[in-house]
Parts: C-alpha cells; structure tokens; sequence
C-alpha cells in the first residue's frame, strides 16, 4: 500500500508541475499575441506567465529527492527538463489548440496544430525513445519555436 501511495503522490507531482508549465506557455503566448494587437492587457498576461513560471520552478526545487517519476536527485538538467516537462506541455498545448481551432472552424489552422503536436509525441516517445536526451531536447526546442511561430503568425 505504501508503494502505491508513493507513486500517486510522484504522478500528482508531475501534473502538477506540467500543468503549471502549460499555464506559463499559455499566458505567454495570450500575452505576445495581446502585445502584437497592440492591447495592454498582454501585460497583465505575461505577468500570470512569470507568476506560473516561478511557481512551476519553486515546485521543482522542492520535489522531493526520491521521485521515481522524475529522478532529481542529481540536479534536473537542462535536457532532462526539456524532454520530460516542456515535451509533454507542448504535445498537450498544440492537441488542445488545434482542438479548438477545429471547433472554431479554422481548419487549416487546427490540422496543421494536431499534425505538430503527434508528429512530437511519435518523435519523442514513440521512435525516439532510445535517442540520446540532448537529441530529443533540441528537437523539443524546435518544436516549441514552431508552436510559437505558428501561434503569433495566425494571431493576425
């Protein structure tokens, strides 16, 4: 029983942790896009970015050091904070936008998104799961450019 426990309490933290991760993207990207629109309220939304971000970096720095789910014991690294915390967000943010963008009727837009947001999750965790990690960190960081792009091109 006790084992089980551990292990809930190590997959409610990464939740958590992803899940303030999607919030900082989020608010970001509403706020560049806001900004670009020449709105002052894109303020405001990068300021609920940094918030999320600096509470998804105090979660880290607090994890405990025997998490199976994501070993910090060692110090998180910059590729293993890629591959499996801003992966992940990103797959979860491009699924759900171009969910919407379907919904919304725009479906160039949302094809293009889901394309993005499987052709991530095939890359990294499908064919890529025995790739070196500073590999699947890179390709996470393109991936996460595109997203950018791909969100402030059609924000016009």
């Amino acid at each position: 029983m006790e084992h089980n426990l551990q292990e809930f309490f190590d997959t409610t933290a990464l939740l958590q942790i992803m899940a303030l991760l999607v919030g900082a993207l989020f608010f970001a990207m509403a706020g560049l896009r806001e900004l670009k629109n020449e709105r002052p309220e894109g303020y405001f939304f990068l300021t609920l970015s940094v918030f999320f971000l600096m509470a998804h970096g105090y979660c880290i720095c607090n994890l405990p050091p025997d998490l199976s789910v994501i070993p910090v014991s060692g110090g998180l690294g910059i590729w293993q904070w890629l591959v499996n915390l801003l992966a992940p967000a990103l797959i979860i943010l491009l699924l759900v936008f171009g969910l919407f963008s379907l919904l919304m009727t725009r479906l160039w837009e949302g094809l293009v998104k889901i394309f993005f947001g499987l052709t991530l999750l095939c890359y990294l965790y499908m064919l890529g799961g025995s790739w070196p990690i500073d590999m699947r960190g890179i390709l996470t960081v393109i991936y996460g450019s595109v997203w950018f792009h791909i969100e402030l091109g059609t924000a016009c």
